[in-house]
């Protein structure tokens, strides 16, 4: 099977941000290695990872990180030549829907039932609509009045309430020290509704495995609060 087979056949499409995408290629201004690692981009490891699969969606690097020529002039263009990139990248990417189908007319309904064919859905499938019109709307491809309307809809979404935590030290007999800290994190979901986890332990008898649990499980709730909420800054 041809590598831009596999791709086809296995990446979803791009569900990460279109901002975060684009920011994404500042690192690579002052000169492009010869593989593309996560180390490159200071956002979550979630994060990274949406961007090595829009990379590899795009086919800006093989199967093995190695840049391609296309990702080089993606990054050497600016301005009006970017825009020409971005379009290059879109009929590349989702041929079912902008080679076969006209976006000047297009209904949000044959929108998303064209992206299902893109190996995404639920959820991903709405982050994947919104990525392909903020990238449609970049490179400037004429949309219909009802596709700027669900960008501007999505774009005036308010940011919903980030992961909030709170802290009490306490005295108390039920640990060897006699200290507890208690600390309640509170996370939105996507879907609307909310986690809530409250820990309390003493800091000065908790054994090493506990701690790196604990903490892992703090990571991966700071992780996906960044990764859904930076979603809706898109059109900001």
């Amino acid at each position: 099977m041809a590598e831009s087979e596999v791709r086809t056949t296995l990446i979803p499409a791009p569900y990460l941000p279109f901002k975060t995408f684009i920011g994404s290629l500042d690192p690579f201004s002052q000169g492009i290695p010869p593989k593309i690692d996560r180390s490159l981009w200071n956002q979550s490891g979630f994060t990274q990872g949406l961007i090595l699969n829009a990379y590899r969606y795009f086919h800006l690097v093989d199967l093995t990180n190695k840049p391609t020529p296309q990702f080089q002039q993606l990054v050497k263009s600016k301005d009006k030549a970017r825009k020409e990139e971005i379009k290059k990248l879109i009929s590349v990417g989702y041929p079912d829907i902008v080679n076969l189908h006209d976006t000047a007319t297009m209904t949000p309904k044959i929108l998303d039932e064209l992206m299902e064919r893109y190996n995404v859905t639920g959820e991903t499938k709405k982050k994947a609509v919104t990525f392909f019109l903020q990238a449609a709307k970049f490179a400037e491809i004429p949309l219909s009045n009802f596709l700027t309307e669900k960008i501007r809809s999505t774009s005036g979404t308010r940011r919903r309430p980030t992961t909030q935590s709170t802290s009490i030290n306490r005295v108390t007999t039920g640990t060897p020290s006699g200290i507890a800290n208690t600390n309640t994190k509170r996370l939105s979901l996507a879907s609307n509704g909310t986690i809530e986890m409250t820990i309390s332990y003493d800091p000065f008898s908790i054994s090493k495995d506990d701690r790196e649990f604990i903490f892992g499980l703090i990571d991966k709730l700071q992780q996906y609060d960044e990764a859904h909420h930076s979603e809706t800054e898109e059109g900001q």
